[in-house]
Protein backbone atom coordinates (compact mmCIF):
# COMPACT_ATOMS: atom_id res chain seq x y z
CA UNK A 1 0.00 0.00 0.00
CA UNK A 2 2.82 2.40 0.86
CA UNK A 3 4.35 1.77 -2.55
CA UNK A 4 1.08 2.65 -4.27
CA UNK A 5 0.63 5.83 -2.22
CA UNK A 6 4.20 6.84 -3.03
CA UNK A 7 3.55 6.17 -6.70
CA UNK A 8 0.39 8.29 -6.74
CA UNK A 9 2.29 11.12 -5.02
CA UNK A 10 5.10 10.80 -7.51
CA UNK A 11 2.72 10.86 -10.46
CA UNK A 12 1.03 13.97 -9.10
CA UNK A 13 4.41 15.63 -8.70
CA UNK A 14 5.63 14.50 -12.10
CA UNK A 15 8.36 12.27 -10.65
CA UNK A 16 8.04 9.36 -13.05
CA UNK A 17 11.07 7.42 -11.90
CA UNK A 18 9.69 7.09 -8.37
CA UNK A 19 6.96 4.71 -9.48
CA UNK A 20 9.25 1.98 -10.77
CA UNK A 21 7.44 -1.35 -11.17
CA UNK A 22 4.58 -0.31 -8.87
CA UNK A 23 2.75 1.51 -11.66
CA UNK A 24 -0.93 1.08 -10.73
CA UNK A 25 -2.30 1.11 -14.28
CA UNK A 26 -1.46 -0.56 -17.56
CA UNK A 27 0.11 1.60 -20.20
CA UNK A 28 2.86 4.20 -20.14
CA UNK A 29 2.90 6.45 -17.07
CA UNK A 30 3.31 9.63 -19.19
CA UNK A 31 -0.17 8.98 -20.61
CA UNK A 32 -1.63 9.63 -17.16
CA UNK A 33 0.15 12.98 -16.90
CA UNK A 34 -0.54 14.12 -20.46
CA UNK A 35 -3.33 16.66 -20.87
CA UNK A 36 -6.33 15.24 -22.68
CA UNK A 37 -6.77 16.32 -26.30
CA UNK A 38 -10.53 15.96 -26.55
CA UNK A 39 -13.01 17.72 -24.29
CA UNK A 40 -16.77 18.09 -24.43
CA UNK A 41 -18.22 21.45 -25.47
CA UNK A 42 -21.02 21.09 -22.92
CA UNK A 43 -20.71 21.87 -19.23
CA UNK A 44 -22.58 20.46 -16.24
CA UNK A 45 -23.12 22.45 -13.04
CA UNK A 46 -22.94 20.65 -9.69
CA UNK A 47 -24.78 22.65 -7.01
CA UNK A 48 -22.79 23.28 -3.82
CA UNK A 49 -23.63 24.75 -0.45
CA UNK A 50 -24.08 28.49 -0.24
CA UNK A 51 -25.61 28.75 -3.70
CA UNK A 52 -22.31 28.08 -5.45
CA UNK A 53 -21.69 25.49 -8.12
CA UNK A 54 -18.79 23.58 -9.64
CA UNK A 55 -18.56 23.07 -13.37
CA UNK A 56 -17.21 20.12 -15.30
CA UNK A 57 -17.40 19.16 -18.97
CA UNK A 58 -19.93 16.44 -19.81
CA UNK A 59 -20.49 14.55 -23.02
CA UNK A 60 -24.09 14.11 -24.09
CA UNK A 61 -25.86 13.13 -27.29
CA UNK A 62 -28.46 15.80 -26.59
CA UNK A 63 -28.21 19.33 -25.26
CA UNK A 64 -28.05 19.22 -21.47
CA UNK A 65 -30.25 22.30 -21.16
CA UNK A 66 -33.91 21.83 -21.98
CA UNK A 67 -36.62 19.19 -21.83
CA UNK A 68 -36.08 15.62 -23.06
CA UNK A 69 -39.55 14.23 -23.54
CA UNK A 70 -39.51 10.67 -24.83
CA UNK A 71 -36.17 9.73 -23.24
CA UNK A 72 -36.86 6.60 -21.22
CA UNK A 73 -33.30 5.40 -20.56
CA UNK A 74 -30.08 7.22 -19.76
CA UNK A 75 -26.69 5.49 -19.68
CA UNK A 76 -24.12 7.29 -17.53
CA UNK A 77 -20.59 6.26 -18.44
CA UNK A 78 -17.44 6.68 -16.35
CA UNK A 79 -14.32 7.83 -18.19
CA UNK A 80 -11.29 5.56 -18.44
CA UNK A 81 -8.27 6.02 -16.10
CA UNK A 82 -6.59 8.25 -18.68
CA UNK A 83 -9.58 10.64 -18.54
CA UNK A 84 -10.69 9.77 -22.08
CA UNK A 85 -14.36 10.54 -21.51
CA UNK A 86 -14.88 10.99 -25.25
CA UNK A 87 -13.69 7.45 -25.96
CA UNK A 88 -16.11 5.98 -23.41
CA UNK A 89 -18.88 8.16 -24.85
CA UNK A 90 -18.24 6.78 -28.35
CA UNK A 91 -18.15 3.17 -27.12
CA UNK A 92 -21.39 3.50 -25.16
CA UNK A 93 -23.20 5.16 -28.05
CA UNK A 94 -22.20 2.19 -30.18
CA UNK A 95 -23.25 -0.22 -27.44
CA UNK A 96 -26.73 1.19 -26.77
CA UNK A 97 -27.50 2.39 -30.29
CA UNK A 98 -29.03 5.59 -31.55
CA UNK A 99 -32.63 6.30 -30.73
CA UNK A 100 -34.99 8.98 -29.43
CA UNK A 101 -35.73 7.06 -26.23
CA UNK A 102 -32.07 6.57 -25.12
CA UNK A 103 -29.44 9.07 -24.06
CA UNK A 104 -25.74 8.61 -23.18
CA UNK A 105 -23.88 11.03 -20.90
CA UNK A 106 -20.28 10.86 -19.65
CA UNK A 107 -19.05 13.40 -17.06
CA UNK A 108 -15.42 14.39 -17.55
CA UNK A 109 -13.31 14.50 -14.38
CA UNK A 110 -10.41 16.69 -15.43
CA UNK A 111 -6.95 17.25 -13.97
CA UNK A 112 -5.07 20.53 -13.63
CA UNK A 113 -3.16 19.99 -16.88
CA UNK A 114 -6.43 19.46 -18.77
CA UNK A 115 -7.87 22.71 -17.44
CA UNK A 116 -4.69 24.55 -18.38
CA UNK A 117 -4.55 23.17 -21.91
CA UNK A 118 -8.19 23.97 -22.62
CA UNK A 119 -8.09 27.32 -20.80
CA UNK A 120 -10.80 26.52 -18.25
CA UNK A 121 -11.39 28.94 -15.39
CA UNK A 122 -11.21 28.26 -11.64
CA UNK A 123 -14.94 27.52 -11.55
CA UNK A 124 -14.18 24.16 -13.17
CA UNK A 125 -13.52 21.38 -10.67
CA UNK A 126 -10.28 19.48 -11.17
CA UNK A 127 -8.91 16.37 -9.49
CA UNK A 128 -5.56 14.69 -9.06
CA UNK A 129 -4.89 12.21 -11.83
CA UNK A 130 -6.39 9.30 -9.86
CA UNK A 131 -8.29 10.97 -7.02
CA UNK A 132 -11.56 11.17 -8.94
CA UNK A 133 -11.72 7.38 -9.38
CA UNK A 134 -12.07 6.69 -5.65
CA UNK A 135 -14.64 9.38 -4.89
CA UNK A 136 -12.02 11.91 -3.82
CA UNK A 137 -12.52 15.65 -3.63
CA UNK A 138 -11.48 18.07 -6.34
CA UNK A 139 -8.63 20.51 -5.71
CA UNK A 140 -8.46 24.32 -5.91
CA UNK A 141 -7.26 25.80 -9.17
CA UNK A 142 -4.32 27.42 -7.35
CA UNK A 143 -3.01 28.07 -3.86
CA UNK A 144 -4.66 31.51 -3.69
CA UNK A 145 -8.08 30.24 -4.71
CA UNK A 146 -10.32 28.08 -2.55
CA UNK A 147 -12.16 26.99 -5.72
CA UNK A 148 -14.95 24.43 -5.84
CA UNK A 149 -14.28 21.37 -3.69
CA UNK A 150 -16.51 18.49 -4.67
CA UNK A 151 -16.33 14.69 -4.53
CA UNK A 152 -16.61 12.82 -7.81
CA UNK A 153 -19.39 10.86 -6.08
CA UNK A 154 -21.24 14.11 -5.39
CA UNK A 155 -20.99 14.77 -9.12
CA UNK A 156 -22.74 11.46 -9.82
CA UNK A 157 -25.36 12.32 -7.20
CA UNK A 158 -25.96 15.60 -9.05
CA UNK A 159 -26.25 13.80 -12.40
CA UNK A 160 -28.91 11.49 -10.97
CA UNK A 161 -30.75 14.46 -9.43
CA UNK A 162 -30.66 16.19 -12.83
CA UNK A 163 -32.08 13.09 -14.53
CA UNK A 164 -34.76 12.65 -11.87
CA UNK A 165 -36.26 16.05 -12.64
CA UNK A 166 -39.60 15.37 -14.33
CA UNK A 167 -39.55 18.82 -15.90
CA UNK A 168 -36.51 17.76 -17.92
CA UNK A 169 -37.10 14.00 -18.19
CA UNK A 170 -40.87 13.38 -17.90
CA UNK A 171 -40.67 9.83 -19.31
CA UNK A 172 -37.46 8.51 -17.78
CA UNK A 173 -37.68 4.95 -16.42
CA UNK A 174 -34.10 3.65 -16.19
CA UNK A 175 -30.64 4.98 -15.34
CA UNK A 176 -27.57 2.81 -15.92
CA UNK A 177 -24.16 3.68 -14.50
CA UNK A 178 -21.38 1.89 -16.36
CA UNK A 179 -17.63 1.61 -15.85
CA UNK A 180 -14.82 -0.62 -17.14
CA UNK A 181 -11.68 -1.71 -15.27
CA UNK A 182 -10.55 0.92 -12.75
CA UNK A 183 -13.69 2.87 -13.62
CA UNK A 184 -15.76 -0.25 -13.00
CA UNK A 185 -14.35 -0.22 -9.49
CA UNK A 186 -15.51 3.38 -9.15
CA UNK A 187 -19.04 2.32 -10.12
CA UNK A 188 -18.99 -0.39 -7.45
CA UNK A 189 -17.68 2.00 -4.79
CA UNK A 190 -20.34 4.54 -5.69
CA UNK A 191 -23.10 1.93 -5.61
CA UNK A 192 -21.94 0.95 -2.12
CA UNK A 193 -21.81 4.40 -0.51
CA UNK A 194 -24.04 6.66 -2.60
CA UNK A 195 -26.44 9.03 -0.88
CA UNK A 196 -28.01 10.26 -4.09
CA UNK A 197 -30.51 7.68 -5.34
CA UNK A 198 -33.50 8.87 -3.33
CA UNK A 199 -34.82 11.28 -5.96
CA UNK A 200 -34.83 8.54 -8.61
CA UNK A 201 -36.40 5.95 -6.35
CA UNK A 202 -39.14 8.38 -5.31
CA UNK A 203 -40.18 8.66 -8.95
CA UNK A 204 -39.89 4.89 -9.50
CA UNK A 205 -36.88 5.37 -11.78
CA UNK A 206 -34.76 2.23 -11.64
CA UNK A 207 -30.99 2.60 -11.20
CA UNK A 208 -28.73 -0.16 -12.54
CA UNK A 209 -24.97 -0.55 -12.13
CA UNK A 210 -22.71 -2.33 -14.63
CA UNK A 211 -19.30 -3.13 -13.13
CA UNK A 212 -17.18 -4.35 -16.05
CA UNK A 213 -13.82 -6.07 -15.48
CA UNK A 214 -13.23 -4.43 -12.09
CA UNK A 215 -10.10 -5.48 -10.21
CA UNK A 216 -11.32 -5.11 -6.64
CA UNK A 217 -14.41 -4.40 -4.55
CA UNK A 218 -15.05 -2.60 -1.27
CA UNK A 219 -15.50 -4.93 1.74
CA UNK A 220 -17.63 -3.86 4.70
CA UNK A 221 -15.66 -5.48 7.53
CA UNK A 222 -12.28 -7.16 8.09
CA UNK A 223 -13.27 -10.56 6.71
CA UNK A 224 -11.74 -11.82 3.49
CA UNK A 225 -11.86 -15.12 1.54
CA UNK A 226 -10.32 -17.91 3.59
CA UNK A 227 -9.06 -21.41 2.89
CA UNK A 228 -9.73 -22.41 6.48
CA UNK A 229 -12.80 -23.93 8.09
CA UNK A 230 -14.99 -20.98 7.13
CA UNK A 231 -15.12 -19.39 3.66
CA UNK A 232 -14.58 -15.91 5.17
CA UNK A 233 -12.50 -15.09 8.22
CA UNK A 234 -10.85 -12.02 9.77
CA UNK A 235 -7.82 -11.22 7.67
CA UNK A 236 -4.40 -11.47 9.31
CA UNK A 237 -3.38 -7.82 9.27
CA UNK A 238 0.34 -8.53 9.51
CA UNK A 239 0.19 -10.09 6.04
CA UNK A 240 -0.94 -6.76 4.56
CA UNK A 241 -1.47 -3.84 6.97
CA UNK A 242 -3.45 -1.81 4.42
CA UNK A 243 -5.88 -4.56 3.43
CA UNK A 244 -8.90 -2.68 4.79
CA UNK A 245 -7.98 0.83 3.68
CA UNK A 246 -10.22 2.58 1.17
CA UNK A 247 -10.97 1.60 -1.60
CA UNK A 248 -10.46 -2.04 -0.52
CA UNK A 249 -12.36 -1.51 2.74
CA UNK A 250 -13.95 1.23 4.83
CA UNK A 251 -10.90 2.31 6.83
CA UNK A 252 -9.96 5.95 6.07
CA UNK A 253 -12.52 6.36 3.28
CA UNK A 254 -12.99 9.34 1.00
CA UNK A 255 -14.55 12.38 2.66
CA UNK A 256 -17.85 11.56 0.94
CA UNK A 257 -18.04 8.22 2.79
CA UNK A 258 -16.94 9.39 6.26
CA UNK A 259 -19.07 8.08 9.10
CA UNK A 260 -20.56 5.13 7.27
CA UNK A 261 -21.36 1.93 9.15
CA UNK A 262 -20.26 -1.25 7.42
CA UNK A 263 -23.22 -3.47 8.33
CA UNK A 264 -25.72 -0.85 7.16
CA UNK A 265 -23.85 -0.31 3.91
CA UNK A 266 -23.65 -4.03 3.23
CA UNK A 267 -27.41 -4.42 3.50
CA UNK A 268 -27.99 -1.32 1.40
CA UNK A 269 -25.55 -2.43 -1.28
CA UNK A 270 -26.94 -5.97 -1.41
CA UNK A 271 -30.26 -4.47 -2.56
CA UNK A 272 -28.66 -2.67 -5.51
CA UNK A 273 -29.13 -3.90 -9.08
CA UNK A 274 -25.55 -4.76 -10.08
CA UNK A 275 -24.12 -6.78 -12.96
CA UNK A 276 -20.47 -7.82 -12.76
CA UNK A 277 -19.49 -8.22 -16.42
CA UNK A 278 -16.21 -10.06 -16.92
CA UNK A 279 -14.19 -10.97 -20.01
CA UNK A 280 -12.98 -14.52 -19.47
CA UNK A 281 -9.91 -13.81 -21.62
CA UNK A 282 -8.95 -10.75 -19.57
CA UNK A 283 -9.26 -11.96 -16.00
CA UNK A 284 -5.62 -11.23 -15.12
CA UNK A 285 -5.88 -8.27 -12.73
CA UNK A 286 -3.94 -5.05 -13.09
CA UNK A 287 -4.00 -4.60 -9.31
CA UNK A 288 -1.65 -7.19 -7.82
CA UNK A 289 -1.00 -5.41 -4.52
CA UNK A 290 -1.50 -7.41 -1.35
CA UNK A 291 -4.77 -5.57 -0.63
CA UNK A 292 -6.16 -6.84 -3.92
CA UNK A 293 -4.72 -10.35 -3.60
CA UNK A 294 -6.55 -10.67 -0.27
CA UNK A 295 -9.78 -10.65 -2.31
CA UNK A 296 -8.83 -13.44 -4.72
CA UNK A 297 -6.52 -14.55 -7.51
CA UNK A 298 -8.02 -12.77 -10.50
CA UNK A 299 -11.01 -10.69 -11.59
CA UNK A 300 -13.44 -13.59 -11.88
CA UNK A 301 -12.31 -15.18 -8.62
CA UNK A 302 -12.65 -11.86 -6.82
CA UNK A 303 -16.14 -11.24 -8.19
CA UNK A 304 -17.31 -14.72 -7.22
CA UNK A 305 -15.81 -14.33 -3.76
CA UNK A 306 -17.51 -10.98 -3.38
CA UNK A 307 -21.01 -12.26 -4.07
CA UNK A 308 -20.42 -15.08 -1.59
CA UNK A 309 -19.17 -12.51 0.90
CA UNK A 310 -22.32 -10.41 0.54
CA UNK A 311 -24.38 -13.50 1.24
CA UNK A 312 -22.30 -14.25 4.33
CA UNK A 313 -22.61 -10.67 5.62
CA UNK A 314 -26.32 -10.16 4.96
CA UNK A 315 -27.59 -13.71 5.40
CA UNK A 316 -28.96 -14.14 1.88
CA UNK A 317 -27.73 -14.03 -1.69
CA UNK A 318 -28.24 -10.60 -3.33
CA UNK A 319 -31.37 -11.07 -5.43
CA UNK A 320 -30.56 -8.35 -7.97
CA UNK A 321 -26.85 -9.03 -8.45
CA UNK A 322 -25.21 -11.43 -10.89
CA UNK A 323 -21.96 -12.25 -12.63
CA UNK A 324 -21.92 -12.43 -16.42
CA UNK A 325 -18.85 -14.01 -18.02
CA UNK A 326 -18.24 -13.63 -21.73
CA UNK A 327 -15.43 -13.77 -24.28
CA UNK A 328 -15.02 -10.29 -25.71
CA UNK A 329 -13.67 -9.96 -29.23
CA UNK A 330 -11.50 -7.98 -29.19
CA UNK A 331 -10.74 -7.79 -25.49
CA UNK A 332 -10.84 -4.40 -23.84
CA UNK A 333 -13.35 -1.62 -23.29
CA UNK A 334 -14.96 -1.58 -26.73
CA UNK A 335 -14.96 -5.34 -27.25
CA UNK A 336 -16.59 -6.01 -23.89
CA UNK A 337 -19.20 -3.24 -23.72
CA UNK A 338 -20.01 -2.88 -27.43
CA UNK A 339 -19.87 -6.60 -28.22
CA UNK A 340 -22.99 -8.75 -28.46
CA UNK A 341 -22.89 -9.78 -24.80
CA UNK A 342 -22.16 -6.28 -23.52
CA UNK A 343 -25.02 -4.83 -25.56
CA UNK A 344 -27.37 -7.44 -24.15
CA UNK A 345 -26.28 -6.77 -20.58
CA UNK A 346 -26.66 -3.02 -21.02
CA UNK A 347 -30.17 -3.68 -22.31
CA UNK A 348 -30.97 -5.65 -19.15
CA UNK A 349 -30.48 -9.13 -20.58
CA UNK A 350 -27.89 -11.86 -20.37
CA UNK A 351 -25.47 -13.59 -22.72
Amino acid sequence: MKAKVACIFALSAGLLAACGSDEPLRGPVPALLKAIDRMSDQDFAVPLEGGQSALLPMYSEKKLVGAHAGVKRVVVGIQDPYRNAGLVFDVLKKAVGEGPDTMVVVPQFIAAQDAEKHKLGPEFARWTIEGWSDGGNSRPANLRDTGPMVSSFTVLDAVILYLADRAGFPDLKDIEIVGYGRSGRMVQLYAAVTKGLGAAYTLDIKVHFVVANADTFVYFDDRRPSRGDTPFAPFEREQCPGFNLWPYGLAVPSVYAYGVIGADLARQYADRDVVYLIDERDTDPVDRDCEARAQGRNRLDRAQNYLKYLEAVTGSAPAAQRIVVTRANPSGLSGLLAGACGKSVLAGGGC
